[in-house]
Order: structure tokens, then C-alpha cells, then sequence
């Protein structure tokens, strides 16, 4: 009885696969590995400054992510935010790497102790 493919498998590889000769399954699971390891350096390489909003305001920075502080609008087009006037904020985030996508985590709006 053939193995069942994962339902997180999409469908044009669950059905393609299985009609791969071996030498061609053997160098598909190889590229698969290769990939698996380039993200997971990639996942270890800093979060940059060039990677950030534009008028983010780094403050902490390690191996695994950054830390800073932003200005933003809120979509009220009644709100001044909106034309020239000031933004909210700031408000704290943490970008942090998965994979090759920069993902940003919510730590709450800023602290006067976090500028």
C-alpha cells in the first residue's frame, strides 16, 4: 500500500510525486534538504535596518530579531493622522526572521523608558 501524503501537501505535488522515478524522488528529497537548510540560515542572519518601516526607530538589536519603535496611522480618514498631522505612537515591535519573510510581532505601545 503506497504512503499517504500530508493534507498540508498541495495536490499538484501529492499526485506528481508518486509518478517520479526513483533517481528523480532521490534528487527531489535532496533539493528539499537544501532548501530546508538555507532557510534555516537565513532564520540566523540579523533582521537589518533596510528590512524595517521606513521611520522605524530601532531600538534593540540581537542575534534573532530587532526591537523598535513606530509612528502609525489608524485608517480613520476623519482622523488628522491621516493628512499632515501627527501619528499615533509610538508602538513597540519585534520583527524577527521565518524563513525568508521578515514577520513582526505587537509588543504593546511604547513606554517613556522605551525611547
Amino acid at each position: 500500500m503506497p504512503p499517504t501524503a500530508p493534507s498540508s501537501l498541495p495536490n499538484y505535488l501529492a499526485e506528481g510525486l508518486p509518478k517520479q522515478d526513483d533517481e528523480a524522488l532521490r534528487e527531489a528529497r535532496e533539493y528539499i534538504d537544501e532548501l530546508l537548510d538555507a532557510r534555516g540560515q537565513r532564520r540566523q542572519e540579523p533582521v537589518t535596518a533596510d528590512e524595517l518601516p521606513t521611520d522605524a526607530e530601532p531600538v534593540e538589536n540581537d542575534p534573532s530579531s530587532a526591537v523598535y519603535l513606530e509612528h502609525r496611522t489608524c485608517g480613520d480618514e476623519t482622523c488628522s493622522c491621516m493628512s499632515d498631522g501627527e501619528k499615533h505612537g509610538p508602538y513597540k515591535y519585534r520583527a524577527y526572521r521565518d524563513g525568508d519573510t521578515v514577520r513582526r510581532e505587537y509588543l504593546g505601545k511604547a513606554k517613556a523608558d522605551d525611547d
